[in-house]
């Protein structure tokens, strides 16, 4: 304004700045029910041209921040009048005691807002809303008709005929509630410039018409021009003719009787357009009620489901039974895959879907999932059948499919003999006598174990930040484990002492607790200690009160007659031990599973004693879950890893010799991470040694190098058991008492998966002498293996599980070759001190 309104107070001279721009009229328009939505939504869905965005085209970020800006601008002006005790409207209180509200909304719509993401989607061609993203529109159109409110039965009926006229893609309908949120966040910025810009003429005529009598008619015809620019021309009028209505007649040719003359003129009929005044600040105040109540409802919808409802992609889909049964993360899988092809080929999502079920519903075996044809041997035939042409994307996944392996340890090996070279070099190295060469050689042998640990962890570590963790399909088990997927839950254990029965029954209960499924039983799987003698006078008594406490959890919950208990007691007896000179339960562990898994394979009781029904095995239980006794099973882990064992492109398919797993899995290793410190906090050793504690409430997964590379991984013990499997391709194959660390054989032999999103908790050992005493139990286990290693025909394991065994091996000498190597530091020999010391 200009400098003869100095008078004008400044937050109202901010409010009403022309620059500001006129003050746009809401995004409301005629309510709409089920009908005229539908109806509407086929109109819109003809009427919308759509292509994809050009590059550098302008997006709708410089918008959406102008929103925000202008949306803070009135909120503050809204804030200030509410505390200096001035009256607000409704629609005003309703913006000043919700805004906090507004904010977290745009904090989640920063968040929401991926620009790549939304540079994918089709924008509009035509005006009004050129350039922006179709699911703009759409949006703008739904609020519009709503006034601002949000009611999902109308969104999905008005989804479903806009798609009768024009298929919205899977990216545009997840674009769908961050947009909605977006056009709401543009819709209360009119409301708020509306209602402040409003408060702000107002206030400005009563002014006025306190200074009617120093102001000139052209003065406040200026005035009135000023507001015309800024949309509240009327509003300003309006309020002048009413505050001058309670002045006293002026004369003729005093400037009140001027302006009041004008005014007569100019407002006609005052209560007409107070009327309408009034009128628009109840539409205002409930379309900011409509438009916050929203904001929070969006946040809270079932947007899963409203997606799968509106998809027409999803309803193609929903044909094949697989595709129905799996969970919401690998059906998006399936789906992301479609949406690329759908891109890449220029067809429909719903189209490339009818010809991927169509390749599906022609073939047999692996062949009828979707994986099959979107990521695996089948990928080829499906672009051809779409017309894509062979494609330099296609010859690249298979060049990377034949050259990971030998690309994994090249790279260790190529950088492992780089890194002891740049160590070792010393100019004249050639001219040396050969002592010095010989010397240098052998220092380098040393060497060469500690620099291949250090490459082998920046290889790992490269890979894993660079790969997406892999999620391995699962079914949704909504209703529970069902009777074909029944499992067993097994702690194998020693019966000792009472106190250590009584602690691992108390631990088989809370997986009961935690995982309380119609179709799961859960084991005490026991030996009796190693003794030198079959039987030892407190046996029984043990074994008796083993027998007590499951008989009384089996009471506790009991099952239907005639069903198979809750909880069970398998017990074997002793069995003489030619190695250990000791009688123990055969093969210990590793025994006591294989014996497990073929007592469940065959129906037949095992060599487990007879002990009624605590030893009465449910029949054709498919699954075992293998815990350690310090193992947490926290809730819902066991239907979570059945579901990922059900899907069928997990499920392990053998060779014609029914002694090698192709394809598929026969065990899952869940990840394992370290519990919460408890009342006694860590010890030295733990906060030394121990890595993060807890599960990551954040990331939902994390990397495994071989399970994300190779699509296999290592079994390390704790697990589910495909129990027909394991009896066909480990049934009295390894040898007696020669295989003490199994676990990575067995896992190598029927193709073990880790499933990184499937967590159990354990914790690692609280001092040094247990982590002493388990390394040298794995060492000596790991050179057990060397047989394996060396007969490739008799043990078919592949290079990559060879490696592992290998990788074992090199990682129990590192440590003596670290203390060497510190050693011929100190005497003088091969690196420096600070050097050894940086390397170890």
């Amino acid at each position: 304004m200009q400098a003869q309104w100095a008078w004008v107070p400044q937050k109202i001279e901010r409010m009403l700045d022309a620059a500001r721009g006129v003050a746009l009229e809401p995004i409301r328009s005629e309510l709409f029910g089920v009908a005229r939505f539908e109806q509407h939504g086929r109109s819109l869905g003809e009427s919308h041209r759509a292509g994809r965005a050009s590059f550098g085209q302008a997006t709708f970020y410089p918008r959406l921040q102008s929103n925000i800006r202008s949306l803070r601008a009135a909120y503050q002006y809204i804030a200030v009048e509410a505390h200096d005790g001035h009256d607000i409207s409704p629609a005003a209180e309703w913006l000043f005691d919700n805004f906090h509200l507004i904010e977290s909304q745009l904090r989640e719509i920063r968040e929401g807002l991926p620009a790549r993401y939304y540079r994918s989607l089709p924008v509009l061609q035509d005006a009004p809303l050129v350039g922006l993203p179709r699911i703009y529109g759409v949006a703008w159109a739904f609020v519009a008709h709503t006034d601002s409110a949000f009611d999902e039965t109308l969104l999905v009926h008005f989804l479903d005929a806009y798609q009768d006229a024009r298929e919205l893609s899977q990216g545009e309908l997840w674009a769908l509630p961050t947009t909605l949120r977006v056009v709401l966040v543009e819709n209360l910025r009119r409301l708020a410039d509306r209602i402040a810009s409003h408060k702000a003429a107002r206030d400005l005529a009563s002014l006025c018409a306190s200074r009617v009598d120093e102001l000139s008619l052209d003065a406040v015809k200026e005035m009135h021009v000023l507001m015309e620019q800024r949309g509240v021309g009327d509003v300003f009028l309006s309020n002048l003719a009413q505050s001058l209505v309670g002045h006293a007649t002026a004369a003729g040719d005093s400037p009140m009787a001027q302006v009041r003359q004008w005014l007569q003129g100019v407002v006609p009929d005052l209560a007409a357009l107070q009327t309408q005044h009034h009128a628009a600040q109840a539409a205002d105040h409930l379309s900011v009620g409509n438009a916050v109540t929203a904001l929070r409802l969006i946040g809270a919808a079932d947007w899963p489901g409203i997606v799968a409802r509106t998809s027409r992609v999803v309803r193609v889909m929903l044909d094949s039974p697989v595709f129905e049964a799996e969970d919401d993360a690998t059906r998006d899988t399936t789906l992301h895959g479609i949406e690329r092809l759908s891109t890449q080929s220029g067809q429909g999502e719903a189209a490339v879907a009818q010809v991927l079920l169509g390749l599906m519903a022609s073939a047999t075996g692996p062949a009828e999932l979707a994986g099959h044809w979107l990521r695996g041997e089948g990928r080829a035939t499906l672009e051809q059948a779409l017309g894509l042409k062979h494609r330099v994307a296609g010859l690249w996944r298979s060049v990377a499919g034949f050259s990971r392996t030998p690309t994994y340890l090249g790279a260790m090996l190529v950088g492992t003999l780089l890194l002891v070279a740049w160590l070792l070099h010393r100019p004249g190295w050639l001219d040396a006598g050969w002592p010095f060469q010989l010397g240098s050689v052998l220092v380098g042998l040393v060497v060469l174990l500690p620099a291949s640990e250090a490459v082998v962890a920046v290889v790992n570590r490269l890979i894993g930040e660079s790969l997406q963790p892999a999620h391995l399909p699962r079914l949704l088990l909504a209703e529970g484990i069902p009777p074909k997927a029944r499992v067993m839950v097994v702690v194998p254990a020693l019966l000792n002492h009472p106190a250590g029965i009584a602690q691992t029954v108390h631990r088989l209960h809370l997986h009961h607790l935690a995982n309380p499924e119609a179709h799961a039983q859960f084991a005490l799987l026991s030996d009796w200690s190693d003794a030198d003698t079959e039987h030892r006078p407190e046996d029984q008594a043990l074994l008796s009160h083993a027998q007590s406490h499951l008989t009384a959890l089996n009471a506790r919950y009991p099952v239907a007659p005639g069903s198979p208990p809750r909880f069970l007691l398998l017990h074997r007896e002793r069995s003489p031990s030619a190695t250990q000179g000791q009688w123990l339960g055969w093969e210990r562990k590793r025994g006591k599973l294989e014996q497990l898994v073929a007592a469940l394979a065959t129906g037949s009781p095992g060599p487990f004693f007879e002990l009624g029904e605590l030893s009465r095995m449910a029949p054709h239980t498919r699954y075992l879950f293998t815990l350690d006794s310090d193992t947490q099973l926290p809730p819902g882990r066991l239907r979570t890893l059945v579901g990922v064992a059900e899907h069928p492109d997990n499920q392990p398919r053998l060779d014609a010799s029914g002694r090698r797993v192709l394809q598929g899995y026969g065990i899952l290793q869940p990840r394992v991470v370290l519990p919460l410190a408890g009342e006694g906090g860590r010890t030295a050793w733990q906060w030394l040694f121990d890595g993060q504690a807890g599960i990551d409430p954040y990331s939902a997964m994390s990397s495994d190098v071989y399970q994300d590379l190779f699509g296999e991984g290592s079994f390390t013990g704790k697990g589910l058991l495909h129990v027909a499997t394991l009896h066909a391709v480990l049934g009295e194959r390894l040898p007696t008492e020669q295989v003490l660390s199994h676990d990575l054989l067995e896992g190598a032999l029927v193709r073990c998966a880790v499933v990184t999103d499937v967590t159990l908790i354990e914790p690692d050992p609280d001092h040094a002498d247990a982590a002493a005493s388990r390394g040298h139990r794995w060492a000596r286990g790991d050179w057990q293996l060397l047989p394996f290693l060396l007969r490739s025909r008799q043990w078919p394991l592949g290079t990559i599980n060879r490696w592992k065994l290998f990788d074992n091996l090199r990682r129990s000498l590192v440590a003596p070759a670290c203390l060497l190597l510190i050693a011929l530091a100190m005497a003088g020999l091969g690196l420096s001190l600070p050097a050894a010391l940086a390397l170890t």
